[in-house]
């Protein structure tokens, strides 16, 4: 029986590697802040490369939805079985193993990792702006978009502004199902968004997102030079290029009738996008 719990115990603590990988460097990365991101910055490029190799292939492993979910689970039900077994085996001696602690620790960095490495868009909003994500994700969708920007994976949809139905409400439709296809004749490729869905209305006020019932040809649609409509009101990420952000497969931004407002595109450079919207 004993050499059973061990099993336990070993897979437990394999199946949360990742977990525990990138649990930890979040937390590090928000103990040391910007001086410790300057100080890798600095460092050779190989062993940069070397120290953020095992959070890549980590969030790689957990850029999926469904593969997260299968590890995640596993580590709860073997965990809490292996706990469980070695708190009624043990009882008050239990604290005292190493195995305890070791199933305690795959456990706390399984269910605090979307808490710790929660999602964000690839741009922020400079001082005197506001920046809107019309679809933020929850916890654990937030979580494996967070995995997919760290890992340079493309998200699940791409979304199409459509137009402004009035000065509160943008329209927009996603794509879902994209995928490269590769031109072998001519050694190319491009990106297909796949297949568009239901015209969706978004309030700016509220927040919520319901069906568009209305004749998307009525829309206000007046599209502007995102270096001078959306630039502006972007704060820069440290090390980010310029031209400050990277536009969606839909890039053209799209200006509320009022003027107040523009909605855009951004996306984690080959990672996923989302549809923002900014305003002062």
């Amino acid at each position: 029986m004993r050499r059973v719990h061990w099993f336990l115990t070993t897979l437990t603590f394999l199946f949360s590697l990742p977990f525990l990988v990138l649990s930890s460097m979040s937390l590090l990365g928000q103990i040391g802040g910007s001086p410790f991101l300057q100080m890798l910055s600095h460092l050779p490029t190989f062993f940069t490369a070397s120290l953020l190799a095992p959070g890549f292939f980590a969030a790689l492993l957990l850029s999926r939805m469904e593969r997260y979910l299968a590890l995640s689970l596993a580590v709860i039900i073997l965990g809490l079985a292996a706990l469980v077994w070695l708190t009624v085996a043990e009882r008050r001696a239990a604290p005292h193993r190493g195995r305890f602690w070791l199933l305690a620790l795959a456990l706390g960095a399984t269910v605090a990792a979307p808490g710790l490495l929660a999602y964000q868009p690839a741009v922020k909003a400079a001082p005197g702006w506001t920046l809107r994500m019309v679809e933020p994700p929850g916890p654990l969708e937030g979580f494996v978009r967070a995995c997919q920007a760290a890992a340079e994976v493309p998200g699940e949809c791409q979304y199409e502004p459509l137009g402004w139905a009035n000065e509160e409400t943008l329209v927009y439709r996603k794509w879902c199902g994209g995928h490269f296809v590769v031109d072998q004749e001519n050694a190319r490729s491009e990106w297909d968004p796949g297949i568009p869905g239901t015209p969706l209305a978004y309030s700016v006020t509220t927040g919520e997102v319901t069906p568009f019932g209305g004749d998307p040809i009525s829309l206000h649609r007046q599209t502007c030079d995102p270096n001078r409509c959306v630039q502006p009101g972007l704060a820069l990420a440290p090390g980010f290029p310029p031209p400050g952000y990277f536009a969606g497969h839909f890039g053209a931004p799209l200006i509320s009738p009022d003027g107040r407002r523009v909605a855009f595109t951004a996306r984690h450079v080959y990672g996923p996008e989302d549809l923002l919207v900014i305003e002062r």
